[in-house]
């Protein structure tokens, strides 16, 4: 393995994607290209110090959507003062064995790419990500990158933690989820995973939460893409 502090190089990478096969990949792409291997703080890939790229499969994808984890990091992404950018990987097949519906998908494509400003790029497999990779990399040598703006994450007269915004940013992509409701939401189930799960009947446990509104929220994580 190759330490994080050895000097100059075109492309650091983070351990836990040594089992992807992105490197053998990136090695066929460019022999020449020299890498470190380690724990990144954000992100799975750091080309040069400007740019940052989280490389996610669908699969994956639709469960961090589930328990939010890809809003805690798209912040922790935005916030790095960096370029960043997310590089999806896979097919229309992994979409619908993710059986999640397309609304909650777009909800959190929208999020990710128009609130925080971090561009999704789609690739069909290993190979082409690795390929995308390169491509990038040859292109931050001639191109002036864009100084990113900060994001602010707040919420006016509302105290909730750094964790809760997050989590609340995605429920309020949902159509009659406002600030109040999705603050509810989360007060009573605790977690995002358990309010994708929940039946119509106990969404309408919660304060606001009337019976088109519970069915509504109910089919637009459970119906088919």
């Amino acid at each position: 393995m190759r330490l994080l502090n050895e000097g100059n190089v075109d492309l650091r990478i983070d351990f836990r994607e040594q089992r992807s096969g992105i490197i053998e990949e990136l090695r066929k792409c460019n022999s020449q290209l020299t890498y470190q291997v380690g724990a990144l703080p954000v992100g799975d890939y750091w080309i040069g110090d400007r740019i940052i790229v989280e490389r996610k499969t669908i699969i994956d994808f639709l469960a961090s959507i589930k328990t939010g984890r890809i809003f805690q990091q798209g912040y922790r992404m935005a916030q790095s003062g960096k370029n960043v950018l997310i590089i999806l990987e896979g097919d229309q097949s992994d979409i619908v064995a993710g059986s999640m519906s397309r609304k909650a998908v777009q909800g959190a494509w929208i999020h990710l790419t128009v609130f925080l400003g971090i561009p999704v790029i789609r690739s069909l497999n290993i190979s082409e990500t690795a390929h995308v990779l390169i491509y990038i990399l040859d292109q931050s040598h001639h191109h002036e990158l864009p100084r990113p703006k900060p994001i602010i994450v707040g919420l006016t007269g509302i105290r909730v933690s750094k964790n809760q915004r997050q989590k609340l940013f995605l429920l309020q992509n949902l159509p009659g989820i406002g600030t109040k409701k999705g603050l509810t939401l989360l007060r009573s189930f605790r977690t995002i995973e358990n309010i994708l799960n929940a039946p119509p009947e106990d969404l309408m446990k919660v304060r606001g939460i009337g019976l088109m509104l519970a069915n509504r929220v109910y089919q637009i994580f459970h119906e088919p893409f």
